[in-house]
């Protein structure tokens, strides 16, 4: 993130609140954003901490790594613009937050100029995402029930009836963490992140 492409002009600061851990991203979005972009920025390690501030905000960017979790953001999208940025964001992570409404999309594969133009639009109110994210959502990764092979089909039955990855080893005669391998593969076909969301992505009603 360097260049002269970082800058965002406002003609009155935003103030964007930040859920990040790690150092060395506080420091080059403090920079970025702050600094150079025309943000009050200020950051939280924690998600109940971030959802008791009062004061209005414009933007709460989140990082992909600290999903999933719905209630990591304060209120809903229509009350407090939500982006999620992360490194070389994945499919089941897009599907997952465009689901559930949050706005922005960035990943750090692209330029600068390009998280610029995105955060600019959903602070304005609308819906945008950088051009890597752009290019999942436009190919279809995550693509359904159909996109699985057989075996994961089978993984992913035994699983929505309650079965661990041990269990399911144990079933199908393989090794649990070859089990462990299509569970993930599973998940990022269907566009899901956790065990909770594969019943609905597997069309069913209910766990069975």
């Amino acid at each position: 993130m360097d260049g002269s492409d970082h800058h965002i002009a406002h003609a009155t600061p935003l103030k964007t609140f930040i859920l990040e851990d790690r150092e060395l991203f506080r420091l080059l979005l403090m920079r970025w954003l702050g600094q150079d972009g025309g943000h009050q920025v200020i950051f939280f390690d924690s998600a109940e901490v971030m959802k008791t501030q009062t004061e209005v905000r414009r933007l709460e960017l989140m990082a992909s790594h600290l999903l999933p979790g719905r209630n990591h953001f304060r209120g809903e999208a229509g009350q407090h613009p939500h982006a999620v940025y992360g490194e070389n964001m994945d499919a089941a992570t897009v599907h997952w937050c465009r689901k559930n409404g949050v706005r922005g999309l960035l990943d750090l594969r692209d330029r600068a100029a390009d998280w610029k133009k995105c955060l600019e639009a959903v602070g304005n109110g609308h819906t945008s995402e950088t051009p890597s994210v752009s290019r999942i959502l436009a190919n279809g990764e995550g693509g359904g029930i159909a996109s699985l092979s057989r075996r994961e089909n089978e993984v992913a039955r035994l699983l929505v009836k309650g079965l661990s990855a041990k269990q399911v080893a144990a079933s199908l005669g393989t090794s649990e963490g070859t089990v462990k391998n299509q569970r993930k593969s599973v998940y990022r076909k269907l566009g899901i992140i956790r065990a909770t969301q594969l019943a609905g992505a597997m069309g069913y009603a209910k766990t069975r």
